[in-house]
């Protein structure tokens, strides 16, 4: 029996896995328990329908972060902070100060976790790496 998982399944399939089971597992365990559907012309299609347009949503999403990126590729963001007179900060910079700032340069709106950097400590100029997935740019912070 054709069914389509609606659900993860531990040692089975992931949702919207198409699998071919035993009529009686795929029934009295996955149907009955709404796991899965029966595959049917028209589920398949609403699959596969489905499937199609989270491709298209990620295409999206990619195209939209890479012109976010060529954006914010190369500038430089000035990040004013407390340091003692050997140029060492009393506090790190953080992944929120960072996107807080491109956003009120340049009002656009990145995650915290886009961006990938070491520990900020010291006054000074420094590289950060802006990153989703394969795609990253990077961005010139100053801290004064």
């Amino acid at each position: 029996m054709k069914v389509i998982l609606t659900t993860d399944v531990p040692k089975i399939g992931k949702k919207d896995d198409v699998l071919d089971l035993k009529d009686g597992f795929a029934h009295n365990v996955l149907i009955s328990k709404g796991k899965a559907i029966l595959a049917t012309p028209q589920a398949l299609s609403q699959l596969e329908a489905k499937i199609n347009k989270r491709k298209r949503e990620k295409q999206e999403e990619e195209k939209a972060f890479k012109d976010l990126v060529s954006k914010i590729n190369n500038i430089s963001i000035s990040i004013k902070s407390k340091a003692n007179e050997k140029g060492i900060l009393f506090k790190s910079v953080t992944e929120k100060e960072i996107t807080d700032a491109i956003r009120n340069k340049m009002g656009v709106e990145l995650e915290n976790k886009c961006i990938v950097m070491d520990h900020i400590k010291t006054l000074g100029e420094h590289k950060v790496l802006i990153q989703r997935g394969n795609l990253s740019g990077e961005c010139k912070i100053i801290v004064e």
